[in-house]
């Protein structure tokens, strides 16, 4: 089967990848970071309407200082 790259294309706030505040809402506008592992080392602070190839559908992670500029959280997956 050929594969095209919407198969793998989705937006942050439906991701397991996107790591947000405890207690903040997931909404378009949401921050939070990215912590597929082939990016952490990058510190890419998202909002819940980017999107990128490396989705996975999922609940996103949550810790304090995921939405900090510069993200101050650690990965928690």
């Amino acid at each position: 089967k050929e594969r095209h790259m919407a198969d793998d294309w989705g937006l942050c706030k439906d991701c397991k990848w996107w790591q947000i505040e405890p207690e903040v809402k997931i909404e378009k506008r949401t921050l939070g970071l990215c912590i597929d592992e082939d990016l952490q080392a990058f510190g890419v602070g998202v909002s819940g309407d980017r999107g990128c190839n490396r989705f996975m559908a999922g609940e996103p992670a949550r810790a304090p200082g995921s939405s900090s500029a510069p993200p101050t959280a650690a990965p928690i997956r």
